[in-house]
C-alpha cells in the first residue's frame, strides 16, 4: 500500500483522460434513449468534468490550451449563448424561476470548455459512426420492448394511442433523437458503401430500427426531418459520384415513392397527420382552444410569447418568466386556459418554439445568440463538406450539416434546447463533430 501514492504520481492524468474520452463520447451518445439516467447523463457529465480538469492541468503547466482561431470563435459562440441567458436572468434579479431555468444553459457553458478539449483528444471518426449506429439501434430495440409492454394497458386505461418515449418517457425528444440518428446511419451507409459492405449492412439495419422508433413515438415534427436528411445524403452522393447523378436522383425518387406508400399503409402516421389537419382547422385564437389540441396550444403560446417580446424587445421578460406570463394572460382571457391547465395545473413553461421563446425571454439578444449558435457551426460544416479531400472527410461535414439542420427544424415546434435531454445531445454531437472537422486542418 505504501507504493500506491508513488504509483499514482507516475500516471500522466492528461494523457489518461485524452485516451478515455473517445470511448466515453461513444458510450454517452449510444445510450441517450435507452439508458438516459443510468449511463448517458453520468457519462456526459464525466466528459464535462474531464474537460474542466484538462483546462486546469494545461493552465497550471503554463502550456495554454493550444486552440486556433476557429476553435476559439466556435467555443465563444457557445459561451455567448450562455452569457445572454445569465444577463436575462439578471434582469429579474435572479429570482427562483430564473435560477431554475439557468440550469438548462449549463451544457452550453460546458461546451465552451469541451470544444478545445475535444480538439486535443483527436477522436477517431469510427467512434462517432459506431455511436450513432448504436443510438439508432438501441432506440429501435427499446421501442420494440416498450410498445408490447405498455401500449395495450395504456390504451385500455386512457383510450389514447400509446407513444414510445424511451427510458426517459418523453415521446417528442425520443422521436427527434431516433430520427436524427437513423438519418445519420443512412449517411454512414452511403459513405461506406462500396468499401465496407458489412458496415453498410449494419448501418442500414440500425437505420431501420431508428425509423421504427421514430414511427411509434408519433413525433410529427421529427418526420419532417426525413426529407431534409435524404436531400443531404443525395448531395453527398452526387458530390462523390458526379457521373452517377441521374441514377442517384432516380434512387431518391423511388425511395420517396416507397416512403409515401408506407405512410399510406401506416394507420398511426395517418392518424397523427389527420389529427394535425383537424387541429389546424379547428383552431380559433383565444380562450376556445381545448386541452389536447397540441397545435392549437402551440399557436396560443406563440401568440402570447410574441406579445411578451413586443413589450420587452431587447432582453425579453427574463429567463424562466414565461410560465407566469402565460398564467397572467390566461387569467385575463387573452389565451386559452388549456395552456395553464397543462401538467396538472403547472402550465407550460416554454413556448414550444426555440426562436419565439428566445425572443420572449431573452429578446433580440437571445434570438441573435441562438442564430449564431446554429448558423456559425452550420457554415463551418458546409465549408468542410464541400472542400473535403476524401469522401470520408466530407461525410463528417455533411453529418454536421444534418445535426444542425435537424435541430433548427425541431426548434420550430418545440423548445428543444431548453430540455436537458436534447440540449445535452446537441452539445455532445456538435462539439464532437466540430472537433473532428477542426482536426482535419491540423498536422498530425
Amino acid at each position: 500500500m505504501a507504493k500506491l501514492p508513488a504509483f499514482l504520481t507516475r500516471i500522466d492524468v492528461e494523457q489518461l483522460i485524452l485516451h478515455l474520452t473517445p470511448a466515453l463520447l461513444a458510450a454517452s451518445a449510444a445510450t441517450i434513449t435507452a439508458a438516459y439516467y443510468q449511463l448517458h447523463g453520468p457519462i456526459l457529465h464525466g466528459i464535462m468534468l474531464f474537460s474542466l480538469l484538462w483546462w486546469v492541468l494545461r493552465l497550471r503547466s503554463g502550456r495554454g490550451i493550444g486552440a486556433d482561431g476557429a476553435t476559439r470563435v466556435l467555443a465563444g459562440i457557445f459561451l455567448l449563448y450562455a452569457i445572454v441567458a445569465v444577463i436575462s436572468a439578471g434582469r429579474v434579479g435572479f429570482n427562483p424561476d430564473a435560477v431554475d431555468r439557468l440550469e438548462n444553459f449549463v451544457y452550453f457553458l460546458a461546451a465552451a470548455l469541451m470544444l478545445p478539449f475535444l480538439v486535443q483528444v483527436r477522436p477517431h471518426p469510427a467512434w462517432f459512426w459506431v455511436a450513432v449506429a448504436m443510438t439508432s439501434a438501441l432506440s429501435g430495440i427499446y421501442a420494440l420492448w416498450e410498445m408490447p409492454t405498455f401500449a395495450h394497458a395504456y390504451e385500455q386505461a386512457t383510450g389514447l394511442v400509446y407513444r414510445a418515449g424511451g427510458s426517459k418517457g418523453k415521446p417528442i425528444p425520443f422521436g427527434d433523437i431516433a430520427t436524427l440518428s437513423s438519418v445519420l446511419c443512412l449517411l454512414g451507409a452511403s459513405t461506406f458503401q462500396g468499401r465496407r459492405h458489412l458496415w453498410t449492412i449494419l448501418f442500414l439495419i440500425a437505420a431501420g430500427l431508428g425509423l421504427y422508433a421514430s414511427l411509434v413515438s408519433g413525433t410529427r415534427a421529427a418526420w419532417l426531418v426525413l426529407p431534409t436528411g435524404l436531400l443531404i445524403i443525395v448531395l453527398h452522393l452526387i458530390h462523390a459520384y458526379p457521373k452517377r447523378r441521374r441514377a442517384i436522383l432516380l434512387g431518391l425518387l423511388c425511395l420517396a415513392l416507397v416512403g409515401t406508400g408506407l405512410i399510406a399503409q401506416s394507420d398511426q402516421i395517418r392518424e397523427r397527420l389527420s389529427a394535425a389537419v383537424s387541429e389546424i382547422r379547428d383552431y380559433r385564437p383565444g380562450a376556445n382552444v381545448e386541452a389536447g389540441n397540441s397545435l392549437g396550444e402551440r399557436f396560443e403560446m406563440w401568440r402570447a410569447a410574441w406579445q411578451a417580446y413586443e413589450g420587452h424587445p431587447l432582453i425579453g421578460i427574463g429567463v424562466g418568466q414565461l410560465n407566469a406570463y402565460f398564467k397572467q394572460d390566461a387569467n385575463e382571457g387573452r389565451i386559452s386556459q388549456a395552456i395553464v391547465e397543462f401538467d396538472h395545473g403547472n402550465g407550460h413553461t416554454h413556448a414550444h418554439n426555440d426562436y419565439i421563446h428566445a425572443l420572449a425571454t431573452r429578446g433580440l439578444l437571445g434570438l441573435g445568440s441562438l442564430l449564431l449558435l446554429y448558423l456559425v457551426p452550420l457554415a463551418f460544416f458546409v465549408r468542410n463538406a464541400i472542400l473535403g479531400a476524401e469522401m470520408s472527410e466530407r461525410a463528417l461535414g455533411y453529418a454536421g450539416v444534418l445535426v444542425i439542420l435537424s435541430f433548427m427544424q425541431y426548434s420550430l415546434t418545440d423548445s428543444i434546447l431548453l430540455m436537458r435531454f436534447t440540449a445535452g445531445y446537441f452539445v455532445l454531437l456538435t462539439c464532437w463533430l466540430l472537433a473532428m472537422n477542426l482536426n482535419r486542418r491540423r498536422p498530425d
